[in-house]
Formats: C-alpha cells, sequence, structure tokens
C-alpha cells in the first residue's frame, strides 16, 4: 500500500488485471493485453509492466500467435488477494515503520504507542487478504 488505508493504483490495476486473466484458467482461451486494456480502461503501457510480476510468480503464460495472449496456469483457488498484491508490491504495510524501512530514524520507534495499533490493523488486513481467493472475486 502506498500509504495508510490508500491501496496504490497499481494494486488495484493489478488486481483488476488478475482478474481478467484468471477467466482464462477455466476457458483456456487467451486473453490479449489490447482486450484487458480495452474492457478495464487501463493503458495498455501500464498493463505491460503490470503483467510481469504475473508472469515471474509463475502464475499466466504468454501464448504467441494471432489468437494468443495471456493464460492463467495457475489455479485461481490457490491465489489470495495477499500473494497478489505481494507480487505486484513487495511493501504492503499500512504505514512506513511496520517494515523497517523508514527512509528517517523515528525518535519514538521503541516506545510509540501507536505503532502497536498499526501492528494490530496491519495483521487483521494481511489474514482478511490471505483468506480471499482469487476465484471467489471472478463471480460476479
Amino acid at each position: 500500500m502506498s500509504f495508510f488505508g490508500k491501496i496504490s493504483t497499481k494494486e488495484h490495476y493489478g488486481l483488476r488485471l488478475a482478474l481478467q486473466v484468471a477467466g482464462t484458467y477455466y476457458s483456456q482461451i487467451p486473453i490479449s493485453l489490447q482486450k484487458i486494456s480495452d474492457e478495464e480502461k487501463i493503458s495498455m503501457k501500464y498493463l505491460e509492466q503490470l503483467i510481469v510480476p504475473l508472469r515471474e510468480s509463475g502464475w499466466v503464460k504468454s501464448i504467441r500467435g494471432r489468437d494468443g495472449g495471456y493464460l492463467m496456469i495457475v489455479d485461481p483457488k490457490r491465489i489470495t488477494l495477499k500473494d497478489l498484491i505481494s507480487s505486484i508490491d513487495k511493501n504492503i504495510f499500512i504505514i512506513d515503520c511496520l517494515n523497517g524501512k523508514c527512509s528517517q530514524k523515528c525518535p519514538m520507534d521503541e516506545t510509540c504507542l501507536s505503532k502497536k495499533a498499526w501492528q494490530k490493523v496491519q495483521e487483521s488486513l494481511e489474514k482478511t487478504m490471505q483468506k480471499i481467493k482469487i476465484s471467489e472475486l471472478l463471480h460476479k
């Protein structure tokens, strides 16, 4: 997440892309990025960037040729929302100090009481995202 309580555009569009490609697992008919771009109103350039982590995760493969495109090769029942978001954006912490990579050392880091609250929210968010399967989101 880019900052507290807000899903980044990259994460949001990545989910939309993944859902389009996930449908191909059942049909076994590849979908082109152009078709996804047209349906989701996401630029081709952005989709070309977003498909990379899905391929690197081993969830999709590209099919060459006239009827080519992308095909989901892992059952969407095995991919959680947390898996997906983690593949797209490695930093899914709701506040920077939870990932230990603050740009500046916080003078309150060791004694901050509010950090405990955000840690609980983070844990709850991760548990919820782990329960949501991509396959569940395909049904309208």
